[in-house]
């Protein structure tokens, strides 16, 4: 896909059978690459068309501001759309292995979701390698870019649960290039795999930003993200903040219909509990687009208009007050769809049973939308 939101049905290339610079230059690539450049849109990136028609800020743009200093390398694109691997950030998800089920995710992205649907008859793969039969060819296709790669990104699956992931750093460390950027989106269940510390790693590192995917707190959390042990994830975020003061650490929260009615009560919780201070609390807040039973769009007036009170009531810092703004313009856009409704009333009892959880109990906020004919 052209990045993580794009649209997963429209697949650019298979790095099972093909390699990297096959895709890279491959038909479909060209193809996008050709409409970017006359200003087209690609129906691969309607997720982040979608976005911003609500008035929120996209991944799209994010990140044309983000890498808008390599923006004249486009000018090396040649006539038919192909373009050389001038790689210089590198976003990593070797497999989907991962130990949560979060409520926003699905199997594709999480081995133990894979796994609970296959135990009720499913065939889920499980995809431990990104490559063929080892993650080790799809390695050695990359590795001659480490060089001149300035910032990794790592995310999954789990990325702190995958081997590849230490073997990079471990890489980087062997031929001095600790000066790169590393950036994450971990759950941060553990800071151990196997036999090594991560934060005996991180410490070679200077430049280290931890994007912590925290969507609630308490029970909450340990219901949007199944897998979440809350005091865990308060311990290994205090151990964070006294051995690595260096590190750059915020939450990334996917924005629901489970957590949208309590995002301030939320940020107030990690104040409250020293986890973050004013200061450092700023928030990545994504819109969810997908699953859509799990969007706004479930949501009545009455609640949407509860929930706009609120939201607007809430006064942090100005980069956390930006994000709630924004999330207030994607509700004010939504449309409610009683066809989404039935779904999610069906899903959401579905993977209650099988994960012993009461959606009634944890979020009475919203039982009226649960309860609703």
């Amino acid at each position: 896909m052209p990045c993580c939101v794009g649209d997963h049905h429209i697949h650019l290339g298979n790095i099972q059978s093909q390699t990297i610079r096959e895709v890279w230059n491959g038909e479909k690539y060209r193809t996008i690459r050709k409409k970017m450049l006359a200003g087209e849109r690609c129906d691969e990136c309607s997720a982040c068309y979608k976005i911003e028609e609500s008035g929120a800020t996209s991944p799209r743009q994010f990140f044309t501001d983000k890498f808008k200093k390599y923006i004249p390398l486009t000018e090396t694109t040649n006539s038919d759309g192909s373009a050389e691997m001038n790689l210089k950030y590198f976003d990593i998800r070797w497999s989907n292995i991962c130990n949560f089920k979060c409520r926003s995710c699905s199997s594709t992205y999480s081995s133990s979701w894979a796994t609970e649907d296959n135990s009720i008859g499913h065939n889920k793969k499980v995809f431990i390698f990104a490559g063929g039969d080892s993650n080790d060819d799809l390695y050695n296709q990359f590795l001659p870019h480490f060089k001149n790669i300035e910032e990794f990104y790592f995310a999954g699956g789990e990325p702190l649960l995958t081997d590849k992931h230490y073997d990079i750093l471990e890489y980087l460390i062997s031929i001095g290039r600790t000066n790169v950027k590393l950036n994450y989106n971990t759950n941060l269940s553990s800071l151990r795999y196997k036999d090594r510390s991560i934060i005996s790693l991180w410490k070679h590192f200077p430049n280290i930003q931890i994007g912590a995917s925290l969507d609630s707190w308490g029970i909450r959390a340990e219901y949007i993200r199944e897998g979440t042990d809350w005091k865990i994830i308060q311990d290994n975020v205090r151990l964070i903040k006294q051995q690595l003061p260096h590190v750059k650490l915020h939450t990334t929260t996917v924005v629901s219909c489970f957590n949208v009615s309590t995002l301030p009560e939320f940020f107030t919780h990690l104040l409250e509990s020293k986890l973050f201070n004013i200061d450092d609390l700023d928030p990545i807040l994504y819109y969810l687009q997908n699953p859509q039973f799990y969007s706004f769009s479930i949501l009545n007036n009455e609640l949407k208009s509860n929930i706009i009170n609120n939201l607007s009531k809430a006064t942090f810092n100005q980069a956390t007050n930006t994000q709630i703004q924004n999330i207030i313009l994607s509700l004010k856009k939504s449309k409610y769809d009683e066809q989404m409704l039935k779904e999610f009333k069906k899903t959401t009892l579905k993977y209650d049973t099988l994960r012993n959880r009461n959606f009634l109990e944890i979020f009475p906020e919203l039982n009226s939308v649960f309860n609703s004919s």
